[in-house]
């Protein structure tokens, strides 16, 4: 990947970069996800935190959501 520039703007009372649209891409970054930040040997790491459905086989996802669709009603008069 290669190497892009950024300037460092005010945003409030914080700093903020915008992410060049091919890094974007690349980690596959929308609008709502959180980014990690972790300083390693003097440089900052930025990494798209993994949202729990990415960790989570798709069946496993389906028979959740079948098991909520199925108790809907059940699982509304436990609040």
């Amino acid at each position: 990947m290669e190497k892009e520039t950024r300037k460092v703007s005010r945003l409030g009372n914080s700093l903020g970069v915008g992410i060049p649209k091919s890094m974007v891409d690349a980690l596959n970054i929308r609008r709502g996800d959180e980014l990690e930040f972790e300083l390693k040997e003097n440089a900052l790491v930025i990494k798209r935190k993994k949202k729990l459905e990415d960790q989570l086989e798709p069946e496993f996802l389906r028979m959740i959501q079948e098991t909520m669709k199925e108790h809907d009603e059940l699982f509304k008069r436990l609040k």
